[in-house]
């Protein structure tokens, strides 16, 4: 499913990475969980939260036996965007949507059926996910200790998410430093503060484009507070 910030490009050596800083039966946690690419593929036990109400809607009515739809029309999307039900603005609000920001306009191409492949996306993921657990919630009120954490929050000066308000980066990075104290955390970012080190990067083509209408290339970045220590 598109999503924005999405990691469908790098997530197999994302979570190649998390598994190598895991220790032994350690939970895994994901705080803004998204469109559940790293979390399909980890191992173990593990919980999802992210602020957006809807999108955690569509992934525990998934895990309930709620099928999204196929196809999807203009007119469609539209009705759903004012009257859908929670998990039908959770599918196409994002997966239906241009670069997949939340109702950012219908996304349709000559040669690409965008709600059919949002619905083998979701639908292949469901069969590793089932007995994770999801949760609506702001990433500020979570209490975790001895967990693995990968955060993967909205990028400095990038496009917002809707409905979730502004994201306080500087608060995020100060949380991130307490939270480091007890868990092993692992952050997704271009860029951090000086007192977290990159442990890990790779360039990767975005679906920002540039002047000749080409992908934009970024180099995604994983940070820790102070650097690893791989166990």
């Amino acid at each position: 499913m598109r999503y924005l910030g999405g990691k469908s490009r790098i997530a197999v050596p994302i979570v190649k990475f998390l598994e190598s800083m895991r220790k032994p039966n350690q939970k895994y946690v994901e705080p803004f969980v998204g469109a559940a690419w790293i979390i399909s593929l980890m191992s173990g036990v593990r919980e999802a939260y992210d602020k957006h109400p809807y999108l955690i809607a569509m992934w525990k009515a998934l895990q309930d036996g709620w099928v999204p739809p196929k196809t999807l029309t203009k007119e469609q999307y539209y009705e759903i965007k004012e009257h859908g039900t929670d998990q039908e603005k959770g599918f196409v609000g994002f997966g239906c949507s241009f670069a997949g920001k939340w109702f950012g306009g219908f996304a349709t191409e000559p040669k690409r059926d965008y709600c059919l492949n949002a619905h083998n996306s979701v639908m292949k993921k469901l069969k590793t996910l089932q007995d994770v657990k999801f949760e609506a919630a702001d990433y500020r009120n979570l209490y975790m200790n001895d967990c693995l954490i990968y955060c993967d929050p909205p990028y400095q000066g990038t496009t917002g998410y809707g409905l979730i308000g502004d994201f306080d980066t500087c608060e995020f990075w100060e949380i991130m430093r307490k939270w480091s104290i007890n868990n092993t955390v692992v952050i997704s970012e271009y860029s951090a503060p000086d007192d977290f080190k990159c442990v890990w990067q790779q360039e990767v083509k975005t679906d920002m484009r540039n002047k000749h209408n080409q992908k934009e290339k970024r180099i995604e970045k994983l940070f820790r507070f102070g650097g690893f220590r791989p166990h």
